[in-house]
């Protein structure tokens, strides 16, 4: 996956940018960045989650499980 559409896919979500992070299963993972000018939202620590083609914003379980280290 390209990296300026993993980073488009941030912005859409209201992000900034998007860091990598390494593998998580079976997908590439990133850390959404939030902008310094903007308020950052109180929520589960939420990953950017990419396979092939797909990008996709994880669910609460599974930020929490990366947390875990599962």
């Amino acid at each position: 996956m390209v990296a300026e559409n993993i980073k488009a896919f941030a912005r859409s979500q209201g992000y900034e940018s998007a860091l990598q992070l390494g593998k998580w299963h079976e997908y590439d993972a990133y850390e959404p960045l939030y902008s310094v000018k903007k308020a950052c939202p109180i929520g589960p620590p939420l990953m950017i989650l990419v396979n092939g083609e797909t990008i996709r914003m994880s669910t609460p379980e599974e930020a929490y499980q990366q947390i875990d280290g599962k």
